[in-house]
């Protein structure tokens, strides 16, 4: 990552642009403060807030900007834009609110506008840290003009792009957040069967290392080396049974795992998942 040094001589070129934030949140605020770094001039509108630390703060929209990302709760997206057309806006418009799949394309052939939906990947507690410092940037284009543009606005970072459309990353940020809850879920399953085997879920967790497990260990990439394949072979439909069997001998019921099995064999039987 550049020193903000590096990002504002970066930005006193012909990219040095003018950036409206819309929702000044949690999302709102970190992008704003993004923006700032890069040395850009930062809009802000939310009105809740008459001031903000990162921004100058408007008491309506404004229609020069380059760029307007839209922070806002999912349910407003939909107004926020529909008043950005009526009032003349002509810039880009980026969603990245986490909305709907499908949203950001059904907008888009509503009011016959070019948006792009770019998902935010930020913790609540740390969305300053984490705006600076991000995985990857997920951009979904409505065009490559447009795509191009938002790549321009992020190179600073030195961090992965990648660019797709946007149902794809609508979909990625669903499936990010998704993944992890079926995580927690499943570890928190285990550690109800840990506690009543006596079992230090702590040294069961380390030993299994999901990172790796899942995307290292014994050739990796389980559950993305191939898709719409059921699970087979010997080990893997014995040994969920032997787990789900650990569960009922403790009285309890193994949702998550039950679940697994069941979607497991609907696969193998219809042609039609396939």
């Amino acid at each position: 990552m550049k020193d903000t040094n590096d990002w504002i001589k970066i930005y006193k070129g012909e990219i040095y642009m003018k950036i409206q934030i819309i929702g000044l949140g949690t999302v709102g605020t970190a992008q704003a403060s993004l923006s700032q770094k890069f040395g850009h001039e930062t809009v802000g509108y939310d009105p809740k807030y008459e001031s903000h630390p990162y921004c100058k703060t408007n008491n309506g929209l404004i229609i020069d900007a380059d760029i307007t990302f839209i922070c806002t709760p999912e349910l407003v997206v939909p107004d926020v834009i529909e008043h950005l057309i009526e009032i003349g806006y002509k810039g880009l418009i980026v969603i990245k609110s986490t909305v709907p799949s499908g949203t950001t394309k059904t907008i888009s052939q509503k009011f016959n506008a070019h948006i792009c939906h770019n998902p935010e990947f930020l913790r609540e507690k740390t969305n300053l840290e984490d705006v600076i410092n991000p995985s990857r940037t997920v951009i979904g284009e409505c065009c490559s003009e447009h795509g191009e543009m938002l790549k321009k606005f992020y190179e600073p970072l030195d961090r992965p792009i990648y660019v797709t459309d946007p149902d794809t990353s609508e979909i990625i940020k669903l499936v990010s957040n998704s993944f992890r809850a079926v995580t927690i879920t499943f570890w928190n399953e285990i550690a109800i069967l840990c506690n009543k085997k006596s079992v230090d879920v702590n040294e069961v967790s380390g030993m299994c290392d999901s990172a790796k497990l899942i995307g290292e260990w014994e050739g990796g990439n389980w559950g993305t080396r191939y898709f719409l394949q059921p699970y087979d072979g010997k080990c893997l439909p014995k040994d969920i049974r032997h787990l789900r069997d650990a569960f009922r001998s403790v009285d309890e019921n193994p949702k998550l795992f039950d679940a697994c099995e069941e979607f497991n064999n609907k696969l193998k039987n219809s042609k039609n998942l396939r």
